[in-house]
Order: structure tokens, then sequence, then C-alpha cells
């Protein structure tokens, strides 16, 4: 694969820390013996006006590779947006939705549409022991995920995990054929612990 990039960016600081960012894209790949020319635009701000929130969107759109064994040129649309919570020193939450859309170029059909949730949410019950929750929602795949860790740190190179894991996949994905609907069903579920220590000599 050979690739040759041409960008022009733009960023700005303003008041309440806010920053504004944009770069333009012209680009020419070889992929797979074949010669594409792709344009692309985003635009991206960051929103940090008060230390118990913090805002992010970025948006880009353009050109891009379906890179499958007879490639092609498509057109994505793709928006990614987080937001940080912070309502007390203890606790903060990671939110964010990243959606992909591809689109093909030469009949105009939809080949996919992804868009991926993601939550993080930790709590820090003392300066040794925390509690962390991610939750994960995938439509491409049709996977939903929970993960649930504890940690308990007793001094900088000992530290104690223990965690429970539980994985979901829309029935229609998981054999295909096999399952009519698309209800999801359990396909995995972990309880773990983990013990770390840090040996000095």
């Amino acid at each position: 694969m050979q690739q040759q990039i041409r960008q022009l960016s733009v960023s700005s600081l303003w008041a309440r820390n806010i920053t504004l960012t944009g770069s333009v894209n012209s680009d020419r790949e070889r992929f797979a013996g074949m010669d594409f020319s792709k344009q692309r635009m985003a635009i991206g701000a960051r929103i940090n006006a008060s230390s118990k929130a913090l805002l992010s969107i970025d948006i880009n759109h353009g050109d891009e590779i379906r890179y499958v064994a007879s490639p092609f040129l498509g057109s994505t649309t793709g928006v990614n947006l987080g937001v940080t919570l912070r309502p007390s020193s203890r606790l903060q939450s990671d939110v964010s939705v990243i959606t992909n859309r591809f689109r093909d170029l030469r009949s105009g059909e939809q080949v996919f549409d992804v868009k991926i949730y993601y939550v993080q949410t930790t709590y820090q019950f003392t300066d040794r022991l925390l509690v962390r929750n991610i939750l994960e929602h995938n439509t491409l795949n049709g996977t939903l995920g929970l993960n649930l860790l504890g940690t308990y740190r007793v001094n900088a190179g000992t530290v104690f995990f223990v965690g429970y894991d539980d994985r979901y996949r829309q029935s229609d994905r998981i054999v295909p054929g096999v399952f009519a609907d698309d209800q999801y069903r359990r396909i995995n579920r972990a309880v773990f612990a983990k013990f770390s220590y840090l040996f000095r000599r």
C-alpha cells in the first residue's frame, strides 16, 4: 500500500477553555493495485468550561476506501461525541457515542451504519479502593457488554482485583440461520480475581 497525504489544518483556542479545530485532506492511495483519490474534511470542538464537565465532538466526512477483495471508493460520515462528568471528586463518568456510515459511490447504496455506545463510570471510595463499570453496545457486531471491576491497592506494588464480565449478542449474529429473532442472548459470563505483587530486590 502506498499513500500520499496533503492536509491543511487550523486550530483556535477561545475563552473558557474552548478549542475549535478543522482540517481538509486531499490524499492519494494505492491499494490492491488500484489508485484512489480521496477528499475529506473534519471539524472538532472541545469545551472544558467547568471542572465538572468536559464536552467533545468530532465530525468528519469524505471519501474512503472499502478495504475488501475488490476495493472500491465510498463516502463516509463519522461523528464522535464524548462527555466526561465529574459531579464529585470521587465520581467520574465518561460517555461516548461513535457513529460511522459508509455509502457506495457507484450505486449510492449504504454499505453499513455502525454505532458504538460506551459508558465508563469510576467511583473512588478511598485512596486505595475503587470500583469501575463499563457498558458497551456495538450495533455492527450486535454485541452488548458489561464489565464490573473492583480494585484494592495495598501499596504502590501490591494490588488486588476482582471483577465480573457479561457478554451478549443478537441471536441472528451468533450462528446465522439458526436463530431467526434478533433478541440478545448471553454468549459469555465470567467472574475473575487477580493479585498483583511487585517483588523488590
